[in-house]
């Protein structure tokens, strides 16, 4: 017999094998049963239940839905074996806002949950945009230059902004120094921003919003994906950008790192956002070390969690792990989910958006979207344009 024939015979019979494996290879075996079971806030007394709502399983392969019974329990038939994040959630009022979650838990068996609901209060003045991921210039070289927060009044009134508003974004420390789990009554910040001085106001007219920069510049002079944000509101003055002396300053109240006086929002995250609201004295805040350093490294300002209005968790998207849940910053009632862009190093041109509530919307203005979960609420776009709604993934039902 020839030896090309033999070859033919040898790879004819490998085939047939891994053929055989593949077909003998038992199907993945569905959970018969997955419960979960609602308890109400203490305020909510025992005869007041969770009915008729409803819950999402949410993994990276698929979603499930089901609505809870008279007793506020939920039971999923025949799931696919995997991790999800569980939520819902359920408005009460135009203010309040009844919310349960547990992120990415592992269900690979017949299981049972009690999940939590916790009451939020909704704010008037929320995050709607957070563009950090940077693009390429005109020699097609990383550019970030370019970014930029976004805040929307989402009432139907006024808001009126004054010195007593803050702006702080999370630490973002690889080891995790202050996860939210361990610290329930307070948020750690990397960097405090104030948005004007005690004599002077802003108004936000409902439905409209403010756009706070590093450099109100047209930026697509230098990059043909970037942004004009010469129509920004407030800007962080400093010397290592191009800044725009038309655009009131962002008072700078603390930063872990005294040589970033601008807005230290990194390309692929963590960037967890939040807008808070006191008439005490923010720089009078403490000041701590990572624990473990007694005297050295970083030191980040403790605030206290009840002066927190709005925020939005933006995790880092690592290459084979993906978003490291355990890294949450910010406690489930100021956001029960998280957010990220589709590569841990950036310059992917995405901004983080809040999407808009097309059932509550009218021709005459917008509403945004706002569960306190921006697994929800948000979405990652690659048109980082501020003050622009009209997105086709932001009007999604």
């Amino acid at each position: 017999m020839k030896l090309h024939s033999i070859k033919a015979i040898l790879i004819l019979l490998v085939s047939i094998q891994v053929f055989s494996s593949c077909v003998d290879q038992e199907p993945q075996a569905l959970i018969d049963e997955f419960s979960i079971r609602m308890t109400m806030p203490e305020d909510f007394g025992d005869s007041i239940k969770y009915a008729n709502q409803v819950v999402m399983l949410k993994s990276n392969r698929i979603t499930y839905s089901a609505t809870t019974d008279s007793l506020g329990k939920v039971v999923f038939k025949n799931i696919i074996p995997g991790i999800y994040n569980v939520s819902t959630n359920q408005m009460l009022t135009s203010e309040i806002t009844l919310v349960g979650d547990s992120l990415q838990y592992r269900l690979f068996q017949p299981d049972s949950l009690v999940l939590k609901i916790n009451k939020s209060i909704k704010a008037s003045l929320i995050i709607s945009k957070i563009y950090a991921s940077g693009t390429k210039d005109n020699n097609n070289k990383n550019y970030e230059l370019d970014k930029f927060i976004e805040i929307f009044n989402n009432s139907d009134t006024i808001q009126e902004i004054d010195s007593t508003f803050y702006l702080g974004y999370v630490e973002a420390h690889s080891d995790i120094p202050f996860p939210a789990s361990k610290n329930p009554g307070f948020v750690y910040a990397r960097q405090v921003f104030r948005f004007v001085n005690n004599a002077s106001k802003i108004k936000v007219e409902p439905g409209k919003s403010i756009v706070l920069v590093n450099s109100a510049v047209d930026h697509t002079q230098f990059s043909p994906n970037s942004v004009n944000l010469r129509i920004a509101d407030f800007e962080a003055k400093s010397s290592s950008f191009s800044n725009n002396s038309d655009v009131p300053a962002l008072e700078l109240i603390y930063s872990a790192f005294p040589s970033l006086i601008y807005m230290n929002l990194v390309r692929g995250g963590d960037n967890g956002a939040f807008l808070l609201k006191t008439t005490e004295n923010v720089r009078s805040f403490p000041i701590f070390y990572m624990p473990g350093k007694v005297d050295k490294g970083d030191r980040y300002m403790r605030i206290p969690i009840q002066y927190v209005i709005d925020g939005v968790e933006t995790l880092k998207n690592y290459t084979n792990t993906g978003p490291r849940i355990e890294s949450k910053r910010l406690q489930t009632f100021v956001d029960a989910g998280y957010m990220f862009i589709s590569a841990s190093s950036g310059n992917t041109h995405e901004s983080i958006e809040r999407k808009v509530d097309v059932k509550k919307s009218t021709a005459d203005r917008i509403y945004l979207i706002d569960t306190n979960n921006s697994s929800n609420d948000f979405c990652a776009v690659t048109d980082p344009t501020p003050q622009k709604y009209d997105k086709p993934l932001l009007l999604a039902k």
